[in-house]
């Protein structure tokens, strides 16, 4: 119960901040896995898609900060976001895609890329649904391969 509490923790506040690397802690929760891998990379995807959301409604919320509304309203700003939202808007393959890229690989960074989608006011259960398979298959791997390795050593 230690080892789910533990994943779930720094799963969630790895996803907050980044210097906190879950992956890591992952690699070394594989050498005294007394159950499924996949239990706790479910619970690992739980921590890590419930950090993203919070930075989901980050980038909403941040929309209505006055210097940031200012910052919004320069020419430089409108170009960025209205690149991002033909990109994005009408286009859930190419959203849900790069989306499932980020969560599987951390690149382009999730955290970031959930400020952009929650700005956006992208659909939130594709988003859920999405970086949470996404971090459970990452973590799924890291998992297995970590305790291929430690076997192996």
């Amino acid at each position: 119960m230690e080892l789910i509490l533990g994943t779930f923790a720094t799963s969630f506040t790895g996803g907050l901040f980044p210097i906190i690397n879950f992956e890591t802690y992952l690699a070394v929760a594989a050498s005294n896995l007394t159950f499924s891998a996949l239990l706790l990379a479910l619970v690992a995807g739980i921590g890590q898609t419930s950090s993203k959301v919070v930075w989901y409604y980050a980038g909403q919320g941040t929309t209505a900060l006055p210097f940031v509304r200012k910052k919004m309203s320069t020419e430089k700003w409108q170009q960025r976001r209205s690149k991002w939202e033909q990109r994005t808007q009408g286009r859930p393959a190419y959203a849900g895609g790069l989306l499932a890229a980020a969560a599987l690989s951390g690149l382009p960074p999730l955290a970031i890329l959930a400020v952009i989608y929650g700005t956006l006011k992208c659909n939130l259960i594709l988003f859920v649904g999405i970086t949470f398979v996404g971090r459970v298959l990452r973590s799924w791997m890291i998992l297995e391969a970590a305790a291929f390795a430690w076997v192996r050593a």
